[in-house]
């Protein structure tokens, strides 16, 4: 009976104590951070037309 219990309590511990809630917690983050990152890149690519836009608007006035 207690080295069925020295064997078992191991095995709960690791399996208890795995990280599989991290794992899932850095995947959320990291689609997040990922999203964040796309936005990014889009606020440079709408501010990279706007100038385009602004510097033809200004070809065209001179």
């Amino acid at each position: 009976m207690i080295k069925l219990i020295v064997l078992i309590l191991p095995i709960m511990l690791v399996v208890g104590c795995s990280d599989e809630q991290n794992k899932v917690e850095e995947h959320v983050w990291k689609e997040q951070t990922e999203m964040i990152d796309k936005a990014k890149d889009i606020e440079q690519m709408l501010n990279d037309a706007a100038l385009q836009q602004q510097k033809r608007i200004e070809q065209q006035t001179q």
